[in-house]
């Protein structure tokens, strides 16, 4: 039997609002633990001395969420389980099939007295409507996949071996929970894959009635697979409708475009806008996306030969978001930084390259900051264990920096 790992990281931010009127969005993508995450809160409120008759679970993909359509049929439930005017905790998995589902959950939120959490696998529905209908009573917490560390932790509480392997097997194959399950290559691809598929035809093909599929198939892997790059739509229309007129591939940009929205509503992608290190010059700076999981990116690409050091890139991307930070990459006029990480107003700057044994990447990783005059902290993260800090900037090993043996700091 599988052992499960506590998410402590997300618990503790939950934790203060159990018992609010806040409404509790537990956001992020398909299978990356966040109905896992509700029993876990369900398992702590009940050890603070709350019974089973006060804990009211929907899940709207299944047997316990059958019928729940729209807020008519939500209260309709809702008013046959609960007995008395004690507390009760609600918890609603995947929400938004709940038709006008802000307006059901706010007229919950004051018909009762409960606790609500909800779910949701859709960054527009949750995070554009319930901020609109519910400014200032409603907190969001997004979930992202395992981290490195987490990663560690389970296969420790599943008596699987961490070894040597353990961070290249991460940084091919990424840490969706489940994927764990699988017990080869083949399979975790194969799972990979399928939960995107399945993904798309719920949270895609289910809410955009009129896409052509074989075209957001095409455009939604070549941008994950291309994750860390320059994001520019025509160029994206262009190596995908060679046969088009100059026209034809402009009219597709505009589609392009809407199809790496729709990524970014389904959680496959997080958007990296430019943050300019020269003050208020006006630089001309594209956004970039990264995958919310480097082995969906893997999979996805039907990469044959990993490339390490964007998948490493990924990875750090991701983490900084897991840490609460807010991540744009550094532009100047003449040259690129990989991330500036931002939180509470002070930040710091991040390269990431897999390797800086050779002499070339080393000029290449510390050499990018030589037209920074930016006093915030400096670091350069790869996979060396030898600490080749230069001149100010800092060297972190990656697996000491994902597993929190060292950390970045803010100025």
């Amino acid at each position: 039997m599988e052992n499960k790992i506590i998410r402590e990281s997300y618990l503790k931010k939950i934790r203060p609002f159990y018992d609010s009127k806040y409404i509790k969005a537990i956001t992020g993508v398909r299978r990356c633990g966040k109905s896992e995450l509700l029993l876990q809160i369900i398992d702590e409120i009940k050890k603070q001395g709350v019974d089973d008759e006060h804990i009211i679970f929907f899940d709207l993909e299944g047997k316990s969420g059958k019928g729940i359509t729209t807020r008519a049929t939500l209260e309709k439930k809702l008013d046959r389980l609960i007995k008395d005017n004690n507390k009760y905790y609600i918890f609603i998995d995947e929400v938004q099939h709940i038709k006008k589902f802000e307006i059901a959950i706010a007229s919950v939120r004051v018909s009762y007295n409960c606790s609500l959490f909800v779910t949701g696998s859709n960054s527009k529905l949750l995070h554009g409507k319930l901020q609109d209908r519910l400014t200032g009573r409603a907190k969001e917490f997004e979930v992202f996949p395992f981290t490195y560390k987490e990663v560690l932790e389970y296969k420790k509480a599943n008596n699987i071996e961490v070894n040597e392997d353990s961070f290249d097997d991460f940084l091919e194959f990424g840490g969706m929970p489940q994927r764990f399950e699988e017990i080869d290559e083949e399979g975790i691809n194969d799972y990979l894959i399928g939960l995107f598929n399945s993904i798309i035809e719920k949270d895609v093909y289910g809410v955009h009635k009129k896409i052509s599929k074989s075209d957001f198939e095409n455009v939604s892997k070549y941008i994950i697979s291309t994750t860390g790059r320059k994001f520019s739509a025509l160029s994206i229309a262009k190596y995908l409708k060679n046969s088009l007129s100059s026209d034809e591939q402009k009219a597709f940009a505009k589609t392009v475009n809407m199809y790496a929205k729709y990524l970014e509503e389904c959680y496959f992608t997080t958007e990296c806008k430019p943050y300019f290190l020269k003050g208020k010059e006006r630089l001309n700076g594209t956004k970039k996306y990264y995958a919310i999981d480097v082995g969906l990116r893997n999979a996805l690409g039907n990469i044959v030969e990993l490339d390490d050091t964007f998948s490493l890139e990924n990875i750090v991307y991701n983490e900084l978001l897991a840490r609460g930070y807010r991540v744009q990459y550094g532009k100047l006029r003449e040259g690129e930084i990989d991330f500036v990480a931002i939180k509470n107003k002070k930040k710091c700057l991040i390269q990431v390259a897999y390797s800086v044994k050779e002499q070339k990447a080393f000029d290449r990783e510390y050499g990018a900051y030589d037209n920074v005059t930016d006093a915030s902290p400096k670091y350069v993260i790869t996979t060396d264990k030898k600490d080749t800090s230069h001149k100010g900037i800092t060297h972190l090993n990656v697996i000491d920096f994902l597993s929190g043996k060292v950390d970045i700091s803010l100025s």
